[in-house]
């Protein structure tokens, strides 16, 4: 019982992993198209079904670590150099969250011109953690093939540092040794790997505050200076939510904008599943004739304010809510959750839900 115990420990801690990636807002696994049971029926249903994917997303990085080996921590990458790419008007960013790498062959790289791996989390000591599974895949011979085409295409490769919990932001945040750490293993990863840079995506909930706030600057001012004294044409860009410019919680736009690279706006979950209103998850327009507490084209006035528009990334959403409501129309309200759960819905699905006559 004692061998079996640490294996055991090790499997919680992989599904907890799972439901994280499954729930967060990051939400490009897709949720079973549709959730309706009756009140009775509906705990075993949620159970079963939540069951189902842990145990698929298992498998499928059983598969990934089958067919993308880590390479030997000696191996030279030897990455072919960022090709030139023609000139593009505007910064097109792409998020290529690791267990997606299988459906990435057909990647247009033509238009892409940053493919920012997702990612690679901080411990609340500012290690990165090697023994997640993100890290894994960033260091196998997958990964190597992936941005390897990209900079063949002229499109640049960035690392994505991430963090979902309070408590370790706020751990980095009140330990310089912590910053230092995060600092220096994340630029040598980079370099090591033959990348060119790194997207921050802390995600604090809540308001922490404005020394916290001033704090998570510094930071990634220190990172971006660390980057580029390293790599004078690296890149380094923070991950900011739509609202920020208003309310703004860990972030304050205009000094990340004067310190990094970039701000890349979350123009998304405006609208998550458990509203009590049925909305777009990035409404466009409506928050000027109340129909919304918020929209995107608000969102980027408000940041312009206080940043300039060169600096300024526009993250969209290829997906949205299928809520239960009483009646059909905007801001109608949801039911209950024993009455159906709301599902997440790629675009795609969404049509063919909407045309039968679509194929698939």
């Amino acid at each position: 019982m004692n061998k079996l115990l640490p294996k055991l420990e090790l499997l919680s801690s992989r599904v907890q992993t799972t439901f994280r990636k499954v729930f967060s807002r990051f939400p490009l696994i897709r949720i079973k198209e549709e959730l309706f049971a009756s009140q009775n029926h509906l705990f075993l249903v949620v159970i079963g079904l939540l069951t189902s994917m842990v145990i698929l997303s298992l498998l499928q990085e059983v598969s990934l670590a089958k067919h993308s080996p880590l390479l030997p921590s000696s191996t030279t990458y030897n990455l072919q150099p960022l090709e030139k790419k023609n000139v593009v008007a505007k910064e097109v960013f792409g998020f290529a969250p690791y267990w997606t790498f299988e459906k990435l062959d057909n990647t247009d790289f033509d238009t892409l011109t940053t493919l920012a791996y997702f990612g690679v989390p901080v411990n609340s000591n500012g290690n990165l953690d090697r023994s997640d599974y993100g890290y894994q895949v960033f260091k196998s011979k997958q990964a190597t093939r992936l941005f390897q085409k990209a900079h063949s295409n002229g499109t640049r490769v960035v690392l994505t540092l991430t963090q979902m919990n309070n408590g370790p932001i706020l751990a980095i945040l009140d330990d310089p040794q912590a910053q230092e750490r995060l600092i220096e293993q994340a630029v040598a990863e980079v370099q090591g790997r033959g990348i060119d840079g790194i997207n921050v995506d802390f995600e604090y909930d809540g308001n922490p505050g404005s020394v916290y706030r001033s704090r998570f600057t510094g930071l990634v001012a220190d990172l971006t200076k660390e980057m580029h004294r390293q790599n004078p044409n690296s890149k380094v860009t923070v991950s900011v939510y739509a609202a920020s410019a208003r309310d703004p919680k860990l972030y304050d736009v205009g000094e990340l904008a004067k310190v990094s690279d970039g701000v890349f706006m979350m123009a998304y979950d405006f609208a998550v599943a458990g509203s009590d209103t049925a909305m777009p998850t990035s409404p466009l327009y409506g928050h000027k004739e109340g129909q919304y507490w918020y929209d995107v084209s608000t969102a980027v006035d408000d940041f312009l304010k206080v940043m300039p528009a060169e600096k300024l990334i526009l993250g969209v959403p290829w997906y949205g809510y299928n809520y239960v409501v009483n009646q059909p129309g905007i801001k109608a309200n949801t039911l209950p959750f024993w009455y159906g759960q709301p599902v997440t819905q790629t675009y795609e699905v969404a049509q063919k839900n909407i045309n039968g006559d679509l194929p698939g």
